[in-house]
């Protein structure tokens, strides 16, 4: 059964965020959040998969019901939240032949107001929040 937690609660100011991912071999995934008032920079270091999907596309059919429903009232304020038992990270298991649990690998989904970015990585994310 999917579920999601709040990670990084209170972390990550509430905004509207555009956002700007780079990903690369030896850089890793870098997230970075603007909004009129802050810049959050996400890095998450070398990942193992990630799925971006424009927000329009997503939210139904792919999420628990549930879940979504208990943090869309808020508009996704906490940004930043990890999944268990999650379609991807499923998907990622049934692909990895056991590495998804050797490598104990950590389903993350992080929402803007313009995309839904899913990532599947061993470690945790490095944060940095300025203010403009």
């Amino acid at each position: 059964m999917e579920q999601w937690e709040e990670i990084y609660k209170n972390t990550i100011p509430v905004g509207k965020y555009e956002t700007l991912v780079k990903n690369g071999e030896e850089s890793g995934l870098f997230i970075k959040l603007e909004s009129n008032e802050y810049i959050v920079s996400i890095n998450f270091g070398v990942v193992s998969a990630v799925r971006m999907l424009d927000e329009g596309m997503v939210l139904e059919g792919i999420f628990d019901e549930d879940e979504i429903l208990k943090y869309k009232k808020n508009n996704f304020s906490n940004t930043i939240y990890k999944i268990q038992g999650g379609e991807f990270s499923n998907f990622i298991k049934k692909t990895s032949n056991e590495l998804y649990d050797y490598l104990d690998l950590k389903h993350f989904i992080i929402i803007t107001m313009n995309y839904v970015i899913e990532i599947i990585s061993k470690w945790e994310p490095c944060l940095e929040i300025l203010k403009k």
